[in-house]
């Protein structure tokens, strides 16, 4: 050996053929012109590698001018490899730490062998278990060298939550959160507004002392029983009620004791009246009702009685126990009218005749008017 070294002093004299990783690559050199490689071997001075075979023969012109050759034509090129500089030359060119990559060699004799795998910092169990693992092989079918690379990659929670992602989970998160809001104060919204129309409806159709119907609902309740009239025939009356002395009840008690005698009057027609009929306060002390489907007049004057017998008890107020009566004027349609005025009217002057004769009772208009 020639120059002589330390190092290679341990296999001087070894023949190649008779090393386990180098027999059956010379094996397949002999009289094939590819290049054969050899399995991944650790070397004897450190560090792994793996050795490219070629057999060569030399041509017989350039053997002419030769001196004596001992060792033949053929000869046997060997060219060592370094795993060490193929990792080298592969984190220089990655420009993602993170991504593992590993080399696999198939040799010659048809064996895999790990050329080299790069290290990378092992992720959290937070991201094994939320984030996927991405892959990829590569094979290279090199005549000489074939070999395959395995790229591995886990993804973490910082490829993902970076500054822009952030910012639009953030606006996410506050657009999940304001939108129920809205949302809610909106039907809030709606529903205070259907509350207030309610109530807005309801004043405008009903007294607010008494929470009877007003003179523009009795009017729309006349509507309706003058049509049903005129479609099946059946008549109606109107009850017009007005309290007798009231005013002096006002005058000598106060206008808050002349109101609680008001709402206890509207309860006790509300109990005395079916229904069907409408009773209305038009104004002051007085009242009205419509009684639907008459059969015949006296009928009208039987449920005017019975309003009569109704009012006509006492009311117990905050001054004390007060008596109270009321006199009635009823009148027909069609008989003494077909409109809300006439038989309102109609039923006024019978009402004022009831009046004139003593007040507390009832009377049917007796003058019907064309």
């Amino acid at each position: 050996m020639y120059p002589l070294l330390p190092e290679s002093s341990s296999i001087y004299g070894v023949k190649l053929e008779t090393v386990a990783y180098l027999s059956y690559a010379l094996a397949r050199t002999r009289n094939n012109q590819k290049p054969v490689v050899s399995p991944v071997f650790s070397m004897y001075e450190g560090g792994d590698a793996y050795i490219l075979m070629q057999s060569v023969s030399r041509p017989e012109q350039a053997r002419e001018n030769t001196r004596p050759n001992f060792f033949g034509s053929t000869m046997v090129s060997l060219l060592l490899i370094k795993t060490s500089a193929l990792q080298d030359a592969v984190s220089y060119v990655n420009v993602d730490p993170l991504v593992r990559i590993s080399a696999v060699l198939k040799t010659a004799a048809g064996s895999e062998s790990n050329v080299f795998s790069t290290q990378t910092e092992q992720a959290c169990i937070l991201d094994r278990l939320l984030l996927p693992a991405l892959s990829d092989r590569v094979e290279i079918r090199s005549v000489s060298q074939p070999m395959t690379l395995l790229f591995e990659r886990q993804l973490r929670l910082g490829d993902i939550l970076t500054a822009e992602m952030l910012i639009i989970l953030a606006v996410l998160a506050g657009a999940l959160v304001l939108v129920p809001a809205v949302l809610i104060r909106h039907f809030k919204a709606i529903e205070r507004a259907e509350v207030e129309h309610e109530r807005s409806a309801y004043l405008a159709t009903h007294d607010v002392l008494t929470q009877l119907p007003n003179r523009y609902l009795f009017a729309d309740r006349f509507d309706q029983a003058f049509s049903d009239w005129k479609l099946n025939g059946v008549p109606f009356a109107v009850l017009l009620i007005d309290l007798d002395h009231f005013k002096n009840i006002n005058d000598k008690y106060g206008h808050e004791v002349g109101d609680q005698v008001l709402r206890a009057v509207a309860n006790r027609m509300l109990q005395a009246t079916p229904s069907c009929d409408t009773i209305a306060r038009y104004g002051g002390d007085e009242f009205v009702i419509l009684v639907t489907g008459i059969t015949h007049p006296e009928s009208a004057e039987l449920k005017a009685a019975r309003v009569l017998e109704t009012i006509a008890q006492t009311v117990m107020t905050s001054a004390g126990e007060l008596s109270i009566s009321c006199s009635i004027g009823v009148s027909l349609c069609p008989i003494h009218g077909k409109s809300l005025d006439t038989l309102l009217k109609a039923a006024d002057q019978t009402m004022y005749g009831v009046k004139q004769l003593g007040r507390k009772g009832v009377a049917m208009t007796e003058s019907p008017e064309a």
